[in-house]
């Protein structure tokens, strides 16, 4: 039997000529197309972040490129993708054999990136995706999905909270003032010109009407210490609940009011990140009392390639559509969304832009009750309805409707002549009187419009039907393979950041596969170059 034969393995035998890194690197590896594309950005922004003079920097495509392949790679931490730039060939030919520490990579992601045009990056890649036709830009899928952010769940200030305690600050302040003017007689002194606490205006106090009194009342113990009309011991008592006020009670209402002010219109935010608003994440069951810091990511799409994404801090997803179409680079021809979006607000927002609404409303999908004002047919030619027992319902009176940011609009009532000797009274009405509907008829015509879009016309109806598979596949993508399900850094700016990286090492990983397959039997085989288009 014959021996085995092995090929030569000498590890440490050192080479004449060392190979390149170039010629390690296959001609058509995925290396190649991140740097293909990278180096036809206009990196102006990042650039301009830079100061002249000190010693020299790295240059912040190159950052900008590892910081984009790692992501790619599915690699975010800077300690890795340093170490990446010591031991992977392919960081190592992207980085032109330096190697920079996790600092440097870390402080151009914290410091140029999100002041040197994130978003202008993101821009960039997607016009990269309309040159080679993987998207138009004409149709938009857009969803929301929450997103954890970095805080702990028991750092919640609740603004119910903060409201209390300020009011409870300011009760305890007002007694202190009482038994100040009580002490020393300094009624003037302690209110000016507001009247007595009776009246209740002590709710109204914030903590600068408190150390303009607190001044008034120090200045007004001086001054009667200074001329004793009032006891020695009343005074010091005086004097002991005034320091109380300023050195106990005034910094609770000062951080009572800073929590209000951070907290503007939102009901709460965490005290690790600020930005984030507790609520209830996707995968919790709607049973689960618990809440989470965390951000609502809305997100749009073509071709499941992401065109548009914003971080926003309300969970509802009809609030954040305005905001978020504000951010986009381009207005879309049709725009898809569920249920969720389905608003007078909303409609009216897209009818403005002459986006084409291909958005369901609440109950869209839901057969109607036998007895629910959806069951009653409004007359043609007439102001009236008919009710499913076919007697009239007449117009009573109008309401403003309020809606949006701060828009009224008249909700018309409908009343029925008489309702005491009909059948199904129980069923259809609760109270004694004669049953009444309530429509808007500026809702109720975007409805019919809607409805009309997706039972007649083909495209709505092919955008409605592929919505799912459209948006819901990329938060896939994202929450699962992404690890994007808590964002690792704190601050809206920086979470968005993250997710804009994320987008765009999705959109370059998807378009790399496609312009591979597409071009590398034609390119490759009979023109001499790689899968890119580039010099083999």
């Amino acid at each position: 039997m014959a021996d085995p034969v092995f090929k030569p393995y000498a590890p440490t035998q050192a080479t004449f000529l060392p190979p390149s890194l170039d010629q390690l690197i296959g001609a058509d590896h995925q290396v190649r197309f991140i740097n293909h594309v990278i180096e036809q950005m206009d990196i102006t922004e990042i650039m301009e972040t830079y100061e002249g003079g000190g010693t020299s920097s790295y240059h912040p495509r190159m950052l900008l490129k590892i910081l984009i392949y790692g992501h790619v790679q599915r690699i975010y931490s800077c300690r890795r993708l340093a170490k990446a730039t010591r031991e992977n060939i392919g960081f190592m030919w992207l980085s032109g054999g330096q190697r920079p520490d996790f600092r440097t990579i870390n402080n151009f992601r914290k410091q140029r990136l999100p002041e040197g045009g994130g978003k202008a990056i993101f821009t960039q890649v997607m016009l990269v995706l309309v040159e080679h036709g993987l998207v138009d830009l004409t149709e938009y899928t857009v969803d929301g999905t929450t997103l954890e952010a970095n805080a702990s769940k028991h750092s919640a200030v609740w603004a119910k909270n903060a409201e209390r305690y300020r009011h409870k600050a300011v009760e305890r302040i007002a007694a202190l003032f009482d038994e100040i003017q009580r002490l020393a007689d300094l009624e003037d002194e302690q209110y000016g010109a507001r009247d007595l606490a009776e009246t209740g205006q002590e709710a109204d106090w914030d903590s600068a009407d408190i150390e303009a009194a607190a001044e008034r009342v120090s200045g007004a113990l001086r001054e009667q210490a200074s001329q004793q009309s009032v006891e020695e011991q009343s005074l010091s008592k005086a004097a002991t609940r005034l320091r109380w006020i300023t050195d106990r009670e005034l910094p609770k209402l000062k951080k009572y009011e800073r929590q209000q002010q951070t907290l503007a219109d939102r009901n709460s935010y965490s005290r690790t990140d600020p930005d984030a608003t507790f609520m209830r994440l996707k995968d919790q069951s709607p049973f689960d009392k618990v809440l989470s810091p965390a951000y609502n990511l809305q997100m749009g799409t073509q071709n499941q390639f992401i065109l548009g994404y914003s971080l926003h801090s309300n969970a509802a997803d009809k609030v954040n559509l305005r905001a978020h179409l504000g951010q986009l680079s381009f207005t879309p021809e049709w725009l898809c969304a569920d249920a969720g979006y389905g608003s007078l607000a909303n409609y009216e927002l897209l009818a403005q832009r002459d986006i084409e609404a291909v958005v369901k409303f609440p109950g869209y999908d839901r057969k109607p009750a036998p007895y629910s004002r959806d069951s009653f047919e409004r007359e043609a030619g007439t102001d009236t309805y008919r009710c499913p027992e076919g007697r009239t319902m007449r117009y009573k009176e109008s309401a403003p409707y309020e809606y949006g940011q701060g828009q009224t609009t008249p909700a018309r009532t409908y009343q029925c002549e008489d309702c005491r000797d009909c059948p199904v009274k129980a069923d259809c009405t609760y109270g004694n009187g004669n049953r009444t509907i309530t429509f808007n008829n500026a809702l109720e015509a975007f409805k019919r419009n809607i409805r009309h879009k997706l039972t007649r016309n083909s495209t709505p109806k092919a955008l409605m039907g592929g919505r799912g598979a459209e948006i819901e596949a990329v938060f896939g993508q994202l929450k699962h393979n992404d690890r994007m399900r808590r964002l690792p850094m704190r601050g809206k700016k920086m979470a968005e950041l993250e997710v804009g990286l994320k987008a765009i090492a999705h959109n370059l990983r998807k378009m790399e596969k496609i312009v591979k397959t597409r071009f590398v039997s034609a390119v490759k085989n009979r023109m001499g170059v790689n899968a890119y288009g580039m010099a083999a």
